[in-house]
């Protein structure tokens, strides 16, 4: 005979008794709202294969002339690894420029090139129809609820 414990069942969060849908999870329904925006994203970013994250970058730099790699980081939410790799790609694409902190040789400030600022102009102005459309269909006061809720979600790490 096995001393294996076979744990109990969790109690359903979703209001159904002893029913457990993966519909009504909250990590299912953030990845499917996340598969809608994904989707809008791309449809109105095109042929300018940049992604969420680059965009988050380009953006950034853009009101910033120029960021430490660390601080980039943190004010676009990646963890210092994502951010690098996400640095790097711009680099190599030739729309940001890395170069070594003057007064601190461990630190990597991070610009946009002429091209860089180009294309992040063209992307802030793309930004409000992405939310818009991935917004459709909910009201002013709905809108506001989600954005607040989600950001509060987000701050709980």
């Amino acid at each position: 005979m096995s001393d294996l414990k076979v744990p109990s069942p969790a109690p359903p969060l979703d209001g159904e008794s002893g029913s457990y849908r993966l519909e009504k999870q909250i990590g299912f329904l953030l990845r499917r709202a996340h598969q809608v925006a994904s989707d809008v994203f791309q449809a109105q970013i095109g042929a300018r294969n940049i992604t969420p994250q680059q965009f988050s970058v380009l953006v950034t730099l853009l009101r910033n002339r120029e960021l430490g790699q660390t601080k980039l980081g943190e004010a676009v939410a990646m963890d210092p690894a994502t951010v690098l790799g996400v640095v790097q790609r711009l680099a190599q694409r030739g729309l940001v420029a890395v170069r070594t902190d003057p007064a601190d040789g461990r630190r990597r400030l991070v610009q946009l090139t002429r091209d860089g600022h180009e294309l992040a102009g063209e992307l802030v102005t793309i930004g409000p129809a992405i939310s818009s459309e991935t917004l459709a269909g909910f009201d002013e006061e709905e809108k506001r609820d989600l954005l607040r809720l989600l950001d509060r979600l987000g701050q709980k790490h």
